[in-house]
């Protein structure tokens, strides 16, 4: 079977020219396409005789051993012989225990400072899931250790690619680093992937998928073998179905690095149910304190679960809202209530098309911006620190 694929050119080369500045910033939801952009812009790189080295902070970023563990075995041996006696002794401390953990972390922020220098060949950094580096924040001696790590890569100037799935979190973590958020796919894109499909088809499956490579890449098989968008999307998001299991597993993913697992997945359902509520219209339906929601409200946008328009709260994935609405206990008929979801997709993505690309937010909300002045007020003793409590 052919595999699904989307020739993204323009925009492998437009990152490929940023690779030339300072470090910065891929964001994207999950299932967006950062890791396959990675993997293209090192592809590519290698074609002009560049050296990519490319390093998963979620696998590797689990203690401060592994982390530098994994990194040293990176890094290939050619940009490590100017380096071999400090990277021995990195291993070492690696090694060594707890004890020394931040001491191995730093050391190796130090070395990949070092790294443009000692060899012949443009060396360039590519870490996936770079907000990751907060695993190791919770070890002694490294509660701000994104700081001297994104201090490390600009010391070494050009040539790092930090790519993300939670871009609020980058935000404040790293203020004034410079981002571009990975564009969903076109209906073009679409077209070209999938050339039989009719324009009416790849409208349908961009609204369908919210142009997420992730979810079309699921649908593929059944677009392939001829299935219409729409039916394909409704056979995969039955229960068990490929569709069912990403979003699945995206909202619970999200649940988990959120706060308050039990009633954050109140709060997501009474807006899967009604998209577009105010925090009083939320407090009405959950019947929790105004301060309270507030809380659930930060912490679901603080993992980019929710998205606020002006006092307003959305999802930020439409197909896992849909996958949750279809989660309603008594639905009389799923195929049906999938059908009716479905096509409630397509025309909400029409409307947010017809207003030049910004969503479109509920009837009557004047669609206006968010502002600082809008962001909902933390309740006594909240804090804001990044790391996260089980409650």
């Amino acid at each position: 079977m052919t595999a699904f694929e989307v020739p993204r050119a323009d925009l492998v080369a437009s990152l490929l020219d940023r690779t030339r500045g300072g470090p910065f910033l891929l964001t994207g939801p999950p299932g967006s396409g950062k890791t396959w952009m990675l993997a293209a812009l090192a592809d590519e790189l290698r074609a002009q005789g560049a050296l990519p080295i490319r390093l998963d902070l979620f696998s590797s970023a689990s203690s401060p051993d592994r982390f530098v563990t994994a990194a040293l075995a990176a890094l290939p041996a050619g940009p490590l012989a100017a380096s071999l006696l400090p990277a021995t002794r990195l291993r070492a401390l690696a090694q060594a225990g707890r004890a020394q953990g931040a001491a191995a972390v730093q050391g190796l922020f130090d070395l990949l400072a070092s790294l443009r220098e000692g060899t012949d060949r443009r060396l360039v950094l590519l870490f996936d899931d770079a907000t990751e580096i907060r695993s190791l924040a919770y070890f002694q001696g490294l509660r701000e250790v994104h700081l001297p790590f994104l201090q490390a890569l600009r010391t070494r100037g050009q040539g790092v690619v930090l790519a993300t799935s939670f871009a609020t979190l980058a935000r404040r973590l790293w203020p004034d680093l410079e981002a571009k958020a990975l564009p969903a796919l076109s209906a073009p894109d679409l077209g070209t992937a999938l050339p039989r499909l009719t324009g009416s088809e790849t409208l349908a499956l961009r609204s369908l998928t919210a142009g997420a490579p992730r979810y079309v890449r699921l649908l593929f098989p059944r677009l392939l073998s001829g299935e219409a968008p729409l039916e394909a999307w409704i056979a995969e998001m039955a229960p068990g179905g490929l569709l069912e299991q990403a979003c699945r597993a995206t909202f619970e993913t999200l649940l988990l690095r959120s706060r308050g697992y039990g009633m954050s997945k109140a709060v997501l359902l009474a807006v899967a149910r009604e998209e577009g509520l105010n925090l009083t219209a939320l407090v009405e339906r959950l019947g929790r304190t105004p301060g309270a929601t507030r809380d659930y409200l930060q912490w679901l946008l603080d993992v980019d679960a929710l998205r606020r328009e002006g006092k307003r709260y959305f999802f930020a994935d439409p197909v896992v809202r849909a996958w949750l609405r279809l989660q309603a206990p008594g639905a009389p008929d799923l195929p049906a209530a999938a059908r009716r979801i479905a096509e409630e997709l397509f025309v909400s993505d029409r409307a947010s098309l017809a207003e030049a690309g910004t969503p479109a937010g509920p009837e009557g909300d004047g669609g206006e911006p968010a502002s600082a002045a809008d962001e909902p007020a933390m309740s006594p003793g909240h804090r804001r620190d990044p790391l996260m409590e089980i409650d």
